[in-house]
């Protein structure tokens, strides 16, 4: 069965988290949400959410790649997927800390290998005739309207963020740490290293940084 996407018109810029310390803010924010869920859903629902920033931020998927990640796409160690709006393969070996606490998820929660990793609302399906309880994954539109209000209040983030915020702060911080922009290129499937570039918004102020921070020389 093909993976099921929904689009949404209207979107906006987005922009990435440049400051280490509000990505810091973030993540403690969702952990925070899930430690304090009192009731079984509450805590899936804000585990769900936690995994979703933590995954997001660490892969550069796009926000319906992203959203349509099942169990078995994950749970080896590597990303296996194929990009829907390139039809091209993503295959990839992730982080042992990242894969770690994916496991743990999966294990906590006895998700299958066909389940979608972001679950959301139980619904009816009629597939050749017969109807069939499904759990969809939540939609771009769910995140846009429901968590990423509560973390940008929660957090004071004064700028627009969305979805695709989580994929170009995972290309800032690679370029900030001194990542390889042909490297990021390839993995965002771009075609130009200055298109990448303008994606995750290094600007003249990144450059300027940059520059000032850089001391060559011997001490007096």
């Amino acid at each position: 069965m093909a993976r099921r996407i929904k689009y949404f018109g209207g979107k906006d810029m987005t922009l990435p988290i440049k400051d280490s310390k509000l990505l810091k803010r973030v993540m403690d924010f969702l952990m925070k949400k899930r430690e304090q869920a009192k009731t079984p859903i509450k805590k899936y629902q804000a585990h769900r959410n936690y995994m979703l920033f933590l995954i997001g931020f660490n892969t550069a998927f796009r926000a319906e790649d992203l959203l349509q990640l099942r169990v078995k796409d994950v749970i080896k160690g590597y990303f296996s997927i194929k990009e829907n709006k390139t039809g091209k393969m993503q295959n990839f070996k992730m982080n042992k800390q990242l894969h770690s606490e994916i496991l743990e998820y999966i294990d906590l929660y006895n998700l299958q290998p066909n389940d979608y990793l972001f679950m959301g609302q139980k619904k009816k399906d009629t597939y050749q005739g017969v109807t069939r309880d499904v759990i969809y994954p939540i939609t771009r539109q769910n995140c846009q309207e429901i968590i990423f209000p509560k973390v940008i209040e929660g957090c004071g983030i004064n700028f627009p963020f969305g979805l695709h915020s989580l994929r170009k702060t995972f290309g800032y911080m690679y370029i900030k740490a001194g990542g390889n922009i042909l490297t990021l290129m390839k993995m965002y499937n771009h075609d130009e290293p200055s298109t990448t570039l303008l994606y995750v918004m290094w600007d003249t102020t990144d450059i300027e940084k940059e520059r000032e921070s850089i001391f060559i020389g011997g001490k007096r």
